[in-house]
């Protein structure tokens, strides 16, 4: 009995080591367990306001895209008090600062949606938006770059690099750039149209045409583009084919004589005077005329088809519907020096030398070096019989342009007029009488 409990009590240290150390145990997994649970709980917690975040995220993105702005600005507020440091937040902060017109606030944003998320497109390229707005037009560059880099099959991303290119007088940098990736984007009719519209810029007339030519196709039609392309053909001396696709858009736009709803194509007054152009360069004067009457009913307040009209007159001879046009100009006080100009050849055609006089003098005080002013001065100055100073004003507009030749040639009739006339009265060309030998 003393031998077991001599057993027993040396058995009691050990039991309290072994009490001890289960004890420790249950108390360190206590804590380590709480820990854990205070983790999860912090977790779950930042998993829960991710979520409320991206509902309110998503609420005001909703809200901006139909246009109420207030109602965005306070759900992402909401939004970015829940999830402080989320790209998408930035980059919507900065999508309302933009809506807003805040452009040094919405530049920040941004910035802090790129450092957050440089990978992202997207965020570059509003980046590249914001930078453009402000007229940076490096920074833009550098981030529709990066854009175009991150996401090479989106177009829109490619056609805001050469835009911007276009802006910074690089045209033929962006030619380069959208030229090998059309093929790559063999349906897109903006690429296309950016392309046509460089070549203009840089006076390539039949690439320019040609791209224009395939987005009109690949849009099956358009009518814009096929306005834009008829402008193309125009500007590249092709007028025929520009009136081939013209007359059909505006004869099929004009209103139906019963006065029911049309559901043809709206033209633009623009497209008229596009027509009417390309009439007057084909010398079919008349035809100009017709479309000019349209363009003077439908656009009231501008003055450029009745400019027009008059040039179209006069070339078909219809004197007295030039003066008619050119007279209504000047009632609204927008003549030029090209109006008076025409205005000085109408009056004299008309036989109103008086007139043609003073209009040209109000188109040389307008332009002085206008050539084409002194001659007609000169020539009316001639009808009235004041032949100094006509041969001033024929020697005043060869100054100006020395190949002006029937200026040279009025020139030379008068000084032979003279001749003849010297020699009829016997008066020699210094003024003294001639004598017999």
């Amino acid at each position: 009995m003393r031998r077991t409990m001599t057993h027993r009590l040396r058995s009691l240290p050990a039991a309290f080591c072994l009490l001890s150390v289960v004890g420790c145990s249950r108390i360190d997994s206590s804590l380590l367990s709480t820990h854990l649970e205070n983790d999860q709980r912090a977790a779950a917690k930042e998993r829960w306001e991710a979520v409320r975040g991206g509902v309110k995220l998503q609420r005001a993105g909703e809200h901006l895209r139909a246009g109420r702005i207030d109602d965005a600005e306070k759900a992402l507020n909401e939004a970015m008090a829940m999830m402080p440091s989320d790209a998408e937040a930035f980059l919507l902060a900065a999508r309302i600062r933009l809506e807003q017109g805040q452009l040094g606030e919405a530049r920040q944003a941004i910035a802090l949606a790129v450092a957050l998320k440089p990978e992202d497109p997207e965020v570059h390229y509003l980046a590249g938006e914001i930078a453009r707005r402000q007229e940076d037009l490096p920074s833009a560059f550098e981030h529709y770059a990066n854009a175009a880099q991150l996401a090479p099959q989106t177009a829109a991303y490619l056609l805001a690099e050469a835009d911007v290119l276009v802006a910074m007088n690089r045209p033929f940098d962006a030619l380069e750039l959208i030229q090998p990736r059309l093929i790559d984007f063999d349906q897109n009719v903006s690429l296309r149209m950016l392309a046509a519209r460089i070549c203009r810029i840089v006076g390539l007339r039949e690439p320019a045409v040609a791209y224009c030519r395939d987005a009109v196709r690949i849009s099956t039609q358009d009518p814009k583009l096929q306005v834009e392309l008829a402008a193309v053909l125009h500007w590249a001396g092709r007028d025929e084919e520009a009136i081939r696709i013209l007359e059909p858009l505006i004869d099929g736009a004009e209103a139906p004589a019963d006065g029911t709803e049309s559901d043809a194509v709206a033209i633009q007054p623009s497209t008229l005077l596009l027509l009417a152009d390309a009439y007057l360069d084909q010398a079919r004067p008349v035809h100009a005329m017709r479309i000019l009457r349209r363009a003077m009913k439908e656009s009231q307040d501008d003055l450029t088809p009745w400019r027009l009209f008059a040039r179209a007159a006069t070339a078909a001879g219809d004197l007295e519907a030039a003066a008619e046009s050119l007279e209504h100009i000047a009632a609204k006080g927008a003549m030029t020096a090209e109006t008076w100009l025409l205005s000085s050849y109408v009056a004299l055609r008309r036989g109103k030398p008086n007139d043609s006089r003073e209009a040209s003098a109000r188109a040389i005080q307008a332009k002085p070096d206008l050539a084409a002013a002194h001659f007609l001065n000169g020539e009316a100055a001639e009808v009235e019989g004041d032949v100094s100073a006509a041969r001033a004003a024929y020697e005043r507009a060869l100054r100006i342009d020395p190949d002006f030749e029937i200026a040279a040639t009025r020139l030379d009739m008068l000084s032979l007029r003279a001749e003849a006339a010297s020699d009829s009265t016997g008066t020699c060309h210094d003024g003294v009488t001639g004598t017999e030998p």
